[in-house]
């Protein structure tokens, strides 16, 4: 369970990263495009993301696996959004729009639609969290991490 619960946090910290950098330019162009992108792109990126978390939990009760599932990866978008707007960009304006707590909202759920709509699929395709879940993970969340600070570091010179 404890490898499980890591597997959650660090392909919450991944897709965060991925979905951020993937809103970054049309956000910076204008913030409707990136709340229309960030209610229609970002929705299927945590959905495969929850899948497959939710595919490999280890044991049948996938309404446990929702919701440690749901609460892991909105406790670490609120966490690493406060930290990015806030802490390091002093952008908190910019962060609270109703849009980010329908994000919220959506993120917490989302595993439960999941299963809702695919338990079948799910229970049937079982899936074991090996060392390379956790390095792909960690690969594309510093990726995309060290892109976005990139660009960001870029920007501001």
């Amino acid at each position: 369970m404890k490898i499980w619960f890591s597997y959650n946090l660090t392909v919450g910290f991944a897709i965060y990263w991925a979905s951020n950098l993937l809103l970054w330019f049309p956000w910076s162009y204008s913030s409707d495009l990136g709340m229309i992108l960030m209610l229609t792109v970002s929705p299927v990126i945590w959905s495969i993301s929850s899948f497959y978390c939710l595919k490999s939990y280890p044991f049948d009760n996938l309404k446990n696996a929702a919701i440690i599932n749901g609460l892991v990866f909105l406790i670490v978008s609120i966490v690493i959004d406060y930290v990015f707007f806030g802490v390091f960009r002093n952008a908190l304006d910019e962060l609270y729009h109703p849009t980010t707590f329908y994000g919220y909202a959506f993120v917490l759920f989302l595993p439960f639609i999941i299963i809702s709509l695919g338990n079948k699929k799910i229970s049937r395709s079982k899936k074991i969290v090996n060392l390379n879940d956790f390095v792909i993970s960690l690969i594309i969340g510093f990726v995309c991490f060290g892109t976005l600070m990139f660009i960001i570091v870029l920007r501001n010179e």
